[in-house]
């Protein structure tokens, strides 16, 4: 759950980067936890328990640290309006929205782009958001969404594109709308389902053939 909940906010989620970054935590003179199995090694050998002391103020510290987060990460579960980093508002929204609680997960997510986030999150959470919003049948708002996508260079803006291709063809029945926006989609991002609707939709804009004359 730390790692859901901290996996956008941090580059690592290991227990000691969790602690500096969370907990404002630095250990001093601790011993690297590489070096613990050789040290237990010894005294195993030896009987010599003098080297075990660092190991065991090390594990006094994880249990600690342990014992924090796990008293931080169920109450952000818990009460989200919590949650103050726009980039855990993302992470929770996520684990909101795989869990079936789809206005919760919009709140969230819309709370986060209300503040400052990385532009590479931003347009990942504007997508989620616009997913959700077709989901929940809203979709006025998915294709807003979808229209902003489309129109800044983003690593959603092919799929953005194709959203709104689809929406042309099937729900306005605008073929030519929905052919330019798949050759736009195209020229940034060539798939296979992108080549067969160009030829599906090609087909439809050029109108049935004529029928031969007898």
């Amino acid at each position: 759950n730390a790692r859901r909940l901290w996996k956008l906010r941090l580059e690592s989620c290991r227990l000691q980067d969790l602690e500096q970054r969370i907990l404002n935590v630095e250990r001093h003179g601790d011993v690297d936890g590489m070096f613990i199995p050789e040290i237990y090694f010894h005294y195993v050998r030896t009987r010599d328990a003098t080297r075990l002391e660092p190991v065991l103020s090390h594990n006094a510290i994880d249990i600690l640290s342990l014992a924090c987060l796990t008293a931080i990460v169920p109450a952000a579960f818990k009460e989200p309006a919590s949650l103050t980093q726009a980039a855990e508002m993302v992470s929770l929204g996520r684990w909101l929205r795989n869990e079936g609680r789809l206005e919760e997960a919009l709140d969230l997510m819309r709370r986060a782009i209300r503040r400052q986030l990385p532009d590479d999150l931003l347009y990942q959470t504007l997508w989620h958001i616009a997913e959700i919003e077709r989901k929940l049948g809203r979709e006025a708002a998915a294709i807003a969404l979808w229209s902003e996508l489309s129109t800044i260079a983003n690593p959603w803006r092919a799929k953005a594109l194709e959203r709104l291709a689809i929406y042309y063809e099937h729900r306005e029945c605008n073929y030519t709308m929905a052919l330019e926006l798949t050759q736009q989609a195209l020229a940034i991002e060539a798939t296979g389902e992108l080549n067969r609707r160009r030829a599906r939709l090609s087909n439809k804009v050029a109108g049935p053939k004529p029928g031969r004359l007898l």
